[in-house]
């Protein structure tokens, strides 16, 4: 369908321009994404002149289950500004088909690819950092494992009781080293984020969907609280940092989560049908 088409060409365009952005600059700018959202509803409208209403509504409806989502991560903290109004963009392409049917259930692929893909990249990007950072790294991993000590021997016995017990019953063998490996994964997460993701940046330099990572305080007056940074926060911080009271703040820089966007989409739009091609194969 010429609909279904227009639509996922727009979408991979802004898809690609947006992660392009993002891993050069950490932050997409407004002008896509809103763009994204006015082209993606224009498209509808103008094939709902001719095929009927229902499109549009696929579309508004996909927007504000986004909107919610894009909600929840917002104020968790969990992503910026950016990202949650290109999530928004998404939901209105790729919509909820009406009258409810195979298509309908699109939105909720995506949201599921978008996690697993977003996770597998998520750990990629951090194990590139870490090579990149490797000296501060592996110090940092070693003092960090070394501080939960018993933790690790803990782990490590339950572990190697787990192997000896795959001697007499092989089931157990896929989780012999589930404990352990949790760990490890677990401790270099964490230890990726504060050795590698941290920085101090003056305000100045600071970008609206920033992670402010720390209190900012003057005084005994606490300024801002850890947040996202919204236009306001940009414009008292720079206020105070011109009158001396504040030179740097602690800035959380994050994974630049919008390639997984694009990932994500890769795997709704051409999944199935290299899925079904694989099966013919084997057949």
């Amino acid at each position: 369908m010429l609909l279904e088409t227009t639509l996922i060409v727009l979408t991979l365009i802004i898809l690609f321009i947006a992660s392009y952005t993002d891993l050069r600059t950490k932050e997409v700018p407004d002008w896509i994404s809103y763009g994204f959202i006015f082209m993606a509803l224009g498209i509808r409208i103008i094939f709902s002149i001719q095929f009927g209403w229902f499109i549009l509504f696929s579309g508004i409806l996909g927007l504000l289950l986004c909107f919610a989502l894009a909600l929840i991560f917002y104020y968790t903290s969990q992503w910026g500004g950016g990202d949650s109004k290109l999530l928004m963009g998404i939901g209105a392409s790729i919509g909820v088909s009406l009258p409810l049917n195979n298509s309908s259930w699109d939105l909720f692929l995506y949201f599921t690819a978008l996690l697993i893909l977003g996770a597998i990249y998520g750990l990629i990007f951090m194990g590139y950092q870490a090579i990149r950072k490797r000296k501060i790294f592996i110090k940092a991993y070693l003092k960090s494992l070394k501080c939960n000590k018993k933790l690790h021997l803990t782990l490590l016995i339950i572990s190697i009781l787990l192997l000896i017990l795959t001697i007499f019953q092989t089931s157990f063998w896929p989780i012999a080293l589930l404990p352990l490996g949790l760990l490890y994964l677990f401790t270099f997460v964490d230890v990726v984020e504060k050795a590698c993701f941290f920085r101090k940046i003056i305000p100045e330099r600071l970008t609206e969907g920033d992670w402010l990572a720390e209190r900012v305080r003057i005084g005994k007056k606490i300024l801002l609280e850890p947040k996202t940074l919204e236009k306001d926060d940009l414009w008292e911080l720079r206020f105070q940092a011109s009158h001396g009271k504040i030179k740097e703040v602690l800035i959380k820089e994050g994974v630049p989560f919008i390639p997984s966007f694009l990932f994500a989409y890769l795997a709704l739009v051409f999944g199935r049908s290299l899925f079904s091609w694989f099966l013919g194969f084997l057949a």
